[in-house]
């Protein structure tokens, strides 16, 4: 189980390795097994961080300019369009 975990680079937590044995070497063992010989060897999986999200631009630069200026009718279809 421990070249399993090292193989993986310590990604992955119980579940995870518990199909890994399954798939890889045909070793079944329950979830919790997996799990209680994991907190006695002292290996735990890596938790990976939240992404934040970026933005490039300023709100101010994100707003579209009004050209309709609130005045929608027009002659002919097709000839002023708008999103939401």
């Amino acid at each position: 189980m421990f070249q399993t975990y090292q193989r993986n680079e310590g990604k992955y937590g119980y579940r995870q390795l518990q199909l890994f044995l399954w798939q890889g070497q045909g070793t079944w063992m329950s979830d919790k097994k997996v799990l209680h010989l994991m907190q006695m060897l002292g290996i735990q999986s890596r938790i990976r961080r939240k992404r934040r999200s970026s933005s490039l631009f300023a709100p101010a630069q994100r707003v579209a300019e009004n050209h309709l200026k609130r005045d929608f009718s027009a002659e002919k279809s097709n000839q002023k369009w708008g999103t939401t």
